[in-house]
């Protein structure tokens, strides 16, 4: 007999009786059934958000921003009426709350009331977060109230950028006019540059000045010891005439042999007392003058010193300002994170620390010069007392010349009186007597005034030592200023471009509230929600076409008597087989050609549908010829089990452990890949090696089928069980 009359047989009996074709007809459509409804309904529930009802309550009060009201809260109500993407209801308070209750919305949004004064405190001391207040209603339905959740996060980002955008250009503008305080301030810092140079210059030319005033006023200083020295030895010299004079009295007598000698010594005296008295007036006028010159430099000192101290002050409040905007900038940008990430304002912040750090090195260096010149002036005070005193002795000094010079001159006319009137020889030497009295007090007063001339050049010296020491680190603290006044200017300079470098443009408005844009690309970009579920959906409705069919079609027994073994294998198989077909062939045509599903390619979605429809169909059919009705309860549970792991509607690493187990096992988890492959990313390879692998378990389930029939060579006539 043909392997295939079995099959011939059945098909006559089945377009004999209407009612079979009808149920056949039916079955074939189930699929159909499933995936159509199922995708439809899922097609693009999003396009239809705007029918979503979502309570708005503004309780937004406003704030005064410089005299100026403004309410955000408002603002935003506007923007979200002008926004379609909900079907926004703005409500009070008292209705929203109802509506959630009632579940007549399916979330609420609250601005509270103290939304613009929070926005406002952003320029203040206290800056607060503005916030609102979203609540899903997600046991009324937990989708929508996702939906509407990821809606109001996007609300909520633009309302930010259109905050950032008025900040940004607030702040933009207060820019400008920082670049030009800068450009100014840094002009200034050239000129003070200007003025710390010849500052160093001036002190330079005083220090040489000083160094000179040390080195003479060493050398009078020796002058003085030299001139102490000699007026010892004058003075002792006069006590041994006051001596020889009293002891001339005694001797009259012997004297008359050296009267002419004498007489000549008198006159030498008295020849050389002019000369001693001109250069005692000299060193004391060069003492009235040198004191007259230091107490003009105490004065000049004074005067650098007050200047100094201006000069500092007004360096300090500089550096206050300076470091004020160094400040500011870094407040701004602890309190604006999209500044901390932009470069320019990096860069602006960086200069205006470092005109802040130049401020300051500018406030220390005028501090330092500030106490050189203190220095120098207690300097030039100790040597202006040096001076007075070596002035005190120049008089001392030159009043005892004087007396000196008055006691020669008396000594030469008593000699001359004692030589004529050799018997007036007794009053003339009384006369003697006393002149040499007076020359040696005379003498006496001359030694202490050089002392006090020798010590006075000692203290000069001293001073002007000193003097030069401070004339030195005013010179050290002159040239900090001159560098730290140049760096400022620099700084400035760089500060004042950079700032205006910021232009409050569209443009740069747009990188401030824009720092960084999100360039999308489409190419695996699914544009409908039925696109995506689709193959989830076509591997449901095969499986469950298959199990529905072996409830209708008895995969085991045949109404042609004596059916068994290979024919009756072939009949039943080929039965499925043909099913299978058709009901992949409608559900294509359906979804192509009615639905408008675009897929990758059509000719290899209808071959890759009948390659799952084909496989499902013989997995149920081995099942069920297998176990009959506990094969249905098993091919139950196993769909079941695919609906968790075959990763259709969540990813496969959201599942749970056992899922993620049970995957690579479940036929389905490969149709759904499949399925992906030919309707969206045209993934050929992997569609035709999801196919490959699907094509295993058809075969593996053909076989088990083919055993069973073999291994049952006696058939059973029955009447299949048709539905009333």
């Amino acid at each position: 007999m043909n392997p295939f009359d079995v099959f011939v047989q059945e098909v006559r009996m089945f377009l004999r009786k209407p009612m079979l074709i009808v149920t056949f007809t039916a079955v074939a459509f189930i699929p159909t059934l499933y995936a159509g409804f199922l995708i439809k309904g899922a097609w693009d529930p999003y396009s239809k958000l705007e029918e979503l009802p979502v309570a708005v309550v503004n309780l937004d009060q406003g704030a005064s921003v410089d005299g100026e009201p403004m309410k955000i809260g408002e603002e935003f109500a506007q923007e979200l009426r002008k926004n379609q993407s909900f079907g926004w209801r703005f409500v009070d308070e008292n209705e929203a709350r109802e509506g959630m209750e009632s579940n007549r919305y399916y979330a609420t949004i609250t601005i509270p009331t103290e939304f613009s004064s929070a926005v406002a405190s952003l320029t203040s001391d206290n800056p607060r977060q503005a916030e609102i207040v979203y609540e899903s209603n997600s046991y009324y339905n937990f989708v929508a109230g996702q939906i509407s959740e990821n809606a109001t996060k996007e609300l909520k980002s633009q309302l930010s950028q259109n905050l950032t955008e008025a900040y940004s250009k607030s702040i933009l503008a207060q820019f400008e006019t920082l670049s030009g305080g800068l450009a100014k301030a840094s002009e200034g810092a050239v000129e003070l540059d200007d003025g710390a140079i010849k500052l160093r210059e001036g002190i330079v030319n005083v220090t040489n000045n000083l160094e000179k005033l040390a080195t003479g006023a060493n050398k009078l200083t020796d002058s003085a010891g030299l001139l102490h020295t000699g007026s010892v030895t004058l003075h002792k010299g006069v006590a041994d005439l006051f001596d020889g004079i009293n002891k001339l009295q005694n001797g009259i007598s012997k004297l008359s042999a050296a009267d002419k000698q004498l007489v000549k010594g008198a006159d030498e005296l008295v020849a050389g007392m002019p000369v001693l008295d001109a250069g005692i007036r000299a060193t004391s006028e060069g003492a009235d003058q040198l004191t007259a010159g230091l107490r003009a430099a105490e004065e000049g000192s004074s005067q650098l010193e007050s200047g100094l101290t201006a000069s500092l002050s007004a360096s300090g409040k500089l550096s206050d300002a300076v470091s004020a905007i160094a400040e500011e900038l870094e407040r701004l940008q602890n309190s604006n994170a999209e500044l901390a990430a932009d470069s320019q304002f990096q860069k602006l912040l960086a200069m205006s620390q470092g005109a802040a750090k130049g401020a300051r090195e500018l406030a220390s260096g005028q501090s330092r010069l500030l106490e050189g010149s203190r220095d120098l002036n207690k300097a030039q005070q100790k040597l202006l007392q040096g001076g007075q005193k070596l002035s005190d002795g120049g008089q001392k000094l030159l009043q005892g010349a004087a007396r000196l010079k008055t006691g020669g001159e008396k000594l030469s006319v008593g000699l001359k009186q004692f030589s004529t009137n050799f018997t007036q020889l007794a009053p003339g030497m009384n006369q003697l007597a006393i002149g040499a009295a007076k020359l040696k007090g005379g003498s006496q007063r001359l030694q202490s005034g050089l002392q006090q001339l020798q010590g006075g050049g000692s203290e000069l010296a001293d001073g002007a030592a000193k003097l030069h020491q401070g004339g030195t680190q005013l010179n050290e603290g002159a040239t900090a200023l001159a560098a730290g006044t140049w760096e400022l200017a620099v700084k400035l300079k760089e500060a004042a471009q950079g700032s205006a470098e910021l232009k409050a443009d569209d443009r740069t408005l747009e990188l401030f509230t824009h720092p960084v844009a999100i360039k999308a690309n489409d190419d695996r970009h699914i544009k409908k929600y039925g696109y995506g579920i689709a193959p989830y959906f076509l591997s449901i409705a095969f499986f469950a076409g298959a199990l529905i069919f072996t409830t209708i079609f008895s995969p085991r027994n045949s109404s042609v008597e004596d059916a068994a073994g290979l024919k009756l294998f072939i009949s039943k198989s080929l039965t499925f087989i043909l099913m299978s077909l058709a009901q992949s062939l409608i559900v294509c045509t359906l979804l192509v050609f009615v639905l408008g599903l675009k897929v990758q390619s059509i000719p290899l979605f209808y071959v890759y549908t009948m390659v799952v429809g084909l496989v499902f169909m013989l997995i149920c059919q081995a099942f069920v010829t297998w176990l009959d009705q506990p094969g249905r309860f098993f091919l139950l549970l196993l769909m079941i089990f695919q609906l968790v792991s075959s990763a259709g509607t969540f990813p496969l690493e959201l599942l749970p452990g056992w899922a993620k187990a049970i995957h690579p096992w479940m036929p389905m988890s490969y149709s759904i890949q499949g399925f992906r492959d030919v309707i969206s990313s045209g993934d050929y390879s992997d569609m035709w090696r999801q196919a490959a692998l699907l094509s295993v378990y058809g075969a593996v389930f053909f076989v088990l089928t083919l055993i069973y029939f073999l291994l049952r060579r006696e058939g059973r006539v029955q009447e299949q069980q048709m539905p009333a």
